[in-house]
């Protein structure tokens, strides 16, 4: 089970055989841990500035990575935003203060910390402090959330802070994280079996939904709805498979075969929204998915990406895409280049 572990890392603990550096060198640390993570500044606390004694381990399961870090000294970092990913940090031993939006709290081996994608966040972190990670894709997580909802987020996840580690046999993301460690440390089964990996993220992304506090909990736990009429289905994959081309209500009813008044009521009880909205929604995951895939050196600009997705008008699209990603498209951009 996850407990708190009173050595200093060590090659017999948890993820010990993963691990992928070691390092004396503080710049070397903020660069191997931006690496996997995202950049960052990183503070050394004390009189040396330039010297750590930090160690990791990483391990991917799909859409979900496994992580164990040790600093050494105390340390002070910024990351602004985490923008693609959000992060749960749990103490084995030592504690950290950590700031998420407008949050703040220590975390210690009974609390940890699950940090938003799209909140600022700013971390101390007390000396010997030996934390496991699990870092889950922004992308998987909202999309689980989608589907579970019945309809695409109208604001970005945003978490409560602090999650309770104090009781294994009774809080559900603690006991997963025992299984998980398990599983990962355990020759069983291979993690790159498919099934297996594909199964552990679903696990992974769908307790921390349902087991830590967000902005859409309460309409996550409501009773699930009807299912939907098939000419929403139909017309929700036309749209996925043709959205760059210039839809309209009319021409998406045609397709489906009712009305333009049974389409917008179709997705009015059924999803919450209208098939143009719908569309939007598509169109911007579209871009998100383009801008993020550009390539170091792209000459990739946002208004192409913008324009080819059918977005005219950058202003309005501008502000769309802020209020779905919680950043900017340029920000999503620049993250890659």
């Amino acid at each position: 089970m996850f407990v708190a572990n009173q050595s200093r890392y060590t090659d017999t603990g948890p993820l010990a055989r993963y691990r992928v550096f070691h390092t004396s060198d503080a710049a070397e640390a903020r660069d191997r841990v931006a690496g996997i993570y995202c950049p960052h500044e990183l503070r050394i606390a004390g009189p040396d500035r330039n010297r750590v004694d930090t160690s990791m381990s990483h391990v991917r399961v799909g859409n979900v990575s496994v992580n164990r870090l040790l600093y050494g000294p105390e340390v002070n970092i910024d990351v602004g935003y985490l923008g693609s990913f959000a992060l749960v940090m749990m103490p084995m031993t030592g504690s950290a203060e950590v700031t998420c939006g407008d949050q703040r709290i220590r975390t210690s081996t009974a609390t940890a910390a699950v940090i938003s994608p799209t909140l600022p966040f700013f971390q101390t972190i007390e000396a010997d402090c030996d934390q496991i990670m699990i870092q889950v894709d922004r992308d998987a997580i909202e999309r689980t959330c989608a589907q579970h909802l019945g309809h695409d987020l109208r604001q970005p996840l945003q978490f409560a802070v602090d999650l309770d580690m104090s009781d294994h046999r009774t809080q559900g993301w603690p006991a997963l994280v025992s299984y998980l460690l398990a599983m990962i440390d355990g020759d069983a089964v291979p993690l790159s079996a498919p099934l297996l990996a594909t199964t552990l993220e679903h696990m992974v992304v769908a307790t921390l939904l349902y087991t830590q506090p967000h902005n859409h909990s309460d309409e996550l736990r409501q009773a699930p709805r009807s299912i939907a009429p098939s000419h929403v289905k139909r017309v929700e994959e036309f749209i996925s498979d043709h959205a760059g081309e210039p839809l309209t209500v009319a021409s998406l009813a045609a397709y489906a075969g009712v009305s333009a008044s049974a389409l917008y009521a179709g997705f009015r009880n059924f999803r919450q929204t209208t098939p143009m909205a719908h569309l939007r929604n598509v169109r911007l995951q579209k871009v998100h998915d383009d801008l993020r895939q550009a390539g170091s050196g792209s000459t990739i600009t946002v208004t192409d990406v913008a324009f080819k997705w059918g977005f005219a008008h950058l202003s309005h699209f501008t502000a769309h895409y802020k209020r779905k990603f919680g950043e900017l498209p340029s920000d999503t951009l620049r993250r890659l280049v």
